[in-house]
């Protein structure tokens, strides 16, 4: 299984403040009615699907395979991979990218293994995320029998923002670039990074050697630094680590508390879902999702 800042695998957590805090309660409601690993698991399924297709496609001249169930294909290839994947084409050929989905869906389909995700592999599950919750939230409004089909949760639309929120660990691989949701969890760590950035350039020193210099105090790790300086792709960074730490791999969120300054000693996910709620603009109307 792949490892995310929580428990894919879980989705009936109770938080401790949600029967004194109505908005809250709603959004711990909203939350119980995701089935996050299958948001995970169904984009990866698509983007594969896609990849394959077009990279066949492409292998076969340029013409449709004899085999192929795709109705369409796109005139130019290149600028299909960058609309259709835009953070993954970003950093990614789609020969890397395809590599990417067989070991994440071979993860995904792993429930007696942990594996670690790197820098070159978040934006690859972002852009997959992102795909199949539109495809979703389409069909919840448009066609809600066929939303059955996908399922990615209990007759709501998914909050693609705040999903991203509660399961990445970062944003790292934004650094430099602007989203297109507020990702308002993880801003504040992004933000800071480009700050110093922008700090140590002032002394006329070039952005990437700027960041260099902010690997220790910000923990960035060699394949951060590697995607975001465009260097030359290497296999070994597309592969996932595994960890032996599967069976307390989550235990810091439940296990480890922290001081609320409202409401007092919170474990960390209750502190995390507190934080996040805040985040979410339309508390009112999550049981009806937003895009």
């Amino acid at each position: 299984m792949l490892l995310f800042a929580k428990d894919i695998g879980q989705r009936d957590h109770h938080h401790k403040l949600e029967d004194t805090l109505p908005e809250l309660k709603l959004y711990m409601e909203y939350q119980r009615k995701l089935f996050p690993y299958t948001i995970v698991r169904a984009g990866l399924d698509l983007a594969y699907k896609e990849l394959d297709d077009i990279m066949d496609f492409v292998e076969n001249d340029y013409q449709p395979p004899a085999d192929s169930s795709r109705q369409e294909y796109p005139a130019d290839i290149k600028q299909w991979y960058t609309q259709r994947f835009p953070w993954t084409s970003a950093f990614l050929k789609m020969e890397d990218m395809h590599f990417i989905l067989v070991s994440l869906v071979k993860s995904m389909d792993s429930f007696r293994t942990l594996e670690i995700a790197n820098a070159y592999h978040w934006p690859v599950l972002y852009d997959a995320a992102h795909n199949i919750v539109q495809v979703y939230n389409s069909l919840i409004r448009d066609d809600p029998s066929n939303s059955r089909d996908i399922h990615l949760s209990s007759g709501v639309e998914v909050n693609f923002d705040d999903f991203i929120n509660n399961y990445w660990f970062d944003l790292d691989f934004m650094i430099f670039s602007q989203a297109d949701y507020p990702h308002a969890r993880h801003q504040d760590r992004k933000d800071a990074i480009e700050e110093e950035i922008k700090d140590i350039m002032s002394e006329g020193i070039e952005p990437l050697v700027a960041l260099e210099k902010l690997k220790a105090p910000f923990k960035l790790d060699e394949p951060t630094l590697k995607l975001l300086r465009r260097d030359p792709v290497e296999t070994r960074f597309l592969e996932l680590k595994s960890t032996p730490e599967m069976d307390n791999a989550f235990d810091p969120l439940y296990k480890e508390y922290r001081e609320d300054p409202q409401h007092g000693r919170l474990n960390n996910i209750d502190a995390e879902y507190l934080t996040n709620a805040t985040f979410c603009q339309h508390l009112d109307g999550a049981n009806n999702g937003s895009a």
